[in-house]
């Protein structure tokens, strides 16, 4: 007859442990090279759109200007007629 030896194990042992670790370790490095990479097309995106919108500003004011000058230049010519 076999004897069945109970034994009560409380806790993990140091091998399980490290083994959890280790695993942790990998899984964290991964995840930091993803980010890294997500972080970095992250900017150059912000970077272009930011350009765009301040070539697009600047096309606005030139805009503005010009037809802020064109209708003066009509106001006073139209203005300097009458007064011809």
């Amino acid at each position: 007859m076999k004897l069945i030896h109970k034994t009560n194990r409380k806790g993990f042992t140091l091998l399980e442990i490290m083994l959890v670790v280790a695993i942790l370790v990998v899984l964290a490095s991964i995840s930091f090279i993803n980010i890294g990479d997500s972080l970095e097309k992250s900017n150059a995106r912000k970077s272009a759109e930011s350009s765009k919108f301040v070539i697009g500003v600047q096309s606005e004011t030139d805009y503005i200007r010009e037809s802020i000058l064109a209708v003066s230049q009509r106001s006073f010519g139209n203005y300097r007629e009458a007064d011809e």
